[in-house]
C-alpha cells in the first residue's frame, strides 16, 4: 500500500528556455555589423581614390598655370616684334653685278632673323631667380643681395596670397635691371627673387671696400704733401691688366721704371710721390690676396 500515486510530477527546471532564440539573434546582429563595416569600408576606399585623383589633377593645373605665368613674365620681358618694312618686300628682286646675280634682300631677312634670335637669346639668359630663406617672424619683402633698390610698386597675385613687390635699382636709368621679390606658395618663409637683366657696375659693397683700402696708407702720405706739387701715377693703365684689382707685378715694374725716368727730370719730389703709390698699392695687393 502505497501513500504517494504512482505518476509523479517532474519539478525539475528547465534552465535552456530563450537560449536558442538568443543565439539567433546575436547572429543576426552581428551580420549586419559586419555588413555595414564592409560597406563602409568599401566607400571609405572608394572615397580615398577619389581624393587621390582630384590631387593628382590640382598639381597638374598648379604646373600649367606656373607655366602660364612664367610665359606671361618672359613676354612681357622680350622685346616688341619688328614690323618688316614694305620697302622690303619690294627689294626682292635680285641685282645683276658683273654678271652675279646678288640676293640682297634674302641676306637682309637671313641677318635680322639670326640678329632676332641672337636678342630673344640674350633676353632668356638674363632673366634669374633665386630663392633666400627668412626668419619666420619677419614679414617683410626685402632681400639683401648687396644692391642698393628703389621700391615702385606692389601688388597682389591670384595663384599666391602674398603680394609682390616690385624693385628698381637705384642707379636707374643707367642700370635697367629689375626685382621682384614675392613669398614662395610652399613655404611662406622663403623669398622668391626674380631678377630681369645684369648690373653694368658693382656691388656698392666692394666700392666701399676698395675705396677704404685705397684710403689707408697712402691717404695719409697724400694728405701731408697737399701743398706742395704732386706727381700722380696711374698703376693700372696696362694693356695686359682686366682688372685694377689684380695687376701683374712684372708690368707694373715696368712702367714704374718708364714713368720714374720721365719724371725724375721734372719733378723734384718725385720721390716722396712715388713712395706714397706704391705703398699704397702694395697694402692694397697684400688686402685683396688674402
Amino acid at each position: 500500500m502505497d501513500q504517494y500515486p504512482s505518476s509523479l510530477v517532474d519539478t525539475s527546471l528547465d534552465l535552456t528556455i530563450g537560449v536558442t532564440r538568443m543565439r539567433v539573434e546575436e547572429d543576426s546582429t552581428t551580420t549586419a555589423l559586419v555588413d555595414e563595416l564592409n560597406r563602409m569600408n568599401a566607400e571609405n576606399k572608394k572615397l580615398s581614390e577619389m581624393l587621390t585623383l582630384m590631387c593628382d589633377k590640382y598639381n597638374v593645373l598648379r604646373e600649367q598655370l606656373m607655366e602660364y605665368v612664367n610665359k606671361t613674365e618672359r613676354d612681357q620681358v622680350s622685346p616688341p616684334k619688328k614690323r618688316k618694312s614694305p620697302a622690303r618686300d619690294d627689294a626682292n628682286s635680285s641685282a645683276v653685278v658683273g654678271g652675279v646675280s646678288e640676293s640682297s634682300s634674302t641676306d637682309q631677312d637671313d641677318q635680322y632673323l639670326c640678329k632676332k634670335q641672337r636678342e630673344e637669346t640674350v633676353v632668356k639668359e638674363k632673366v634669374s631667380r633665386v630663392y633666400y630663406k627668412t626668419e619666420a617672424s619677419d614679414t617683410t619683402l626685402v632681400v639683401k643681395d648687396g644692391y642698393q633698390w628703389r621700391k615702385y610698386g606692389q601688388k597682389v597675385t591670384r595663384d599666391n596670397p602674398s603680394p609682390r613687390a616690385y624693385f628698381k635699382c637705384a642707379c636707374a636709368p643707367s642700370c635697367s635691371v629689375k626685382k621682384k621679390v614675392q613669398r614662395s606658395v610652399e613655404d611662406q618663409s622663403v623669398l622668391v627673387a626674380t631678377y630681369e637683366g645684369e648690373h653694368n657696375h658693382p656691388m656698392p659693397s666692394q666700392i666701399d671696400s676698395n675705396s677704404g683700402l685705397n684710403r689707408s696708407p697712402g691717404a695719409a702720405n697724400r694728405s701731408r704733401s697737399l701743398a706742395e706739387p704732386v706727381t700722380t701715377i696711374d698703376l693700372t693703365e696696362t694693356k695686359k691688366v682686366t682688372s685694377p684689382s689684380r695687376v701683374d707685378f712684372p708690368e707694373v715694374q715696368k712702367l714704374l721704371v718708364e714713368q720714374m725716368a720721365s719724371s725724375l727730370t721734372k719733378d723734384p719730389n718725385f720721390t716722396a710721390a712715388l713712395a706714397a703709390a706704391v705703398t699704397g698699392k702694395l697694402y692694397q695687393q697684400n688686402q685683396t690676396d688674402k
